[in-house]
């Protein structure tokens, strides 16, 4: 069961990155903070991602 909270956190953390660097970049309107967000989301949506999907992608999982 633990296996599940830890799946859960991963998933917090990485929407909860997502929604302070978006926070961020909307506040200061600067080009490298909505760069940041972009990345954030990128790291998100990679969560969901079948191996396929990735691969069309070119996305590159980054290790935890």
């Amino acid at each position: 069961m633990s296996n599940v909270v830890v799946l859960e956190d991963h998933v917090s953390k990485a929407w909860n990155a997502y929604l302070s660097a978006k926070s961020l970049a909307d506040s200061t309107g600067k080009i490298e903070d909505g760069i940041a967000a972009g990345r954030a989301h990128a790291r998100w949506l990679g969560l969901f991602m079948t191996e396929d999907q990735r691969e069309f992608v070119g996305f590159e999982r980054a290790s935890a």
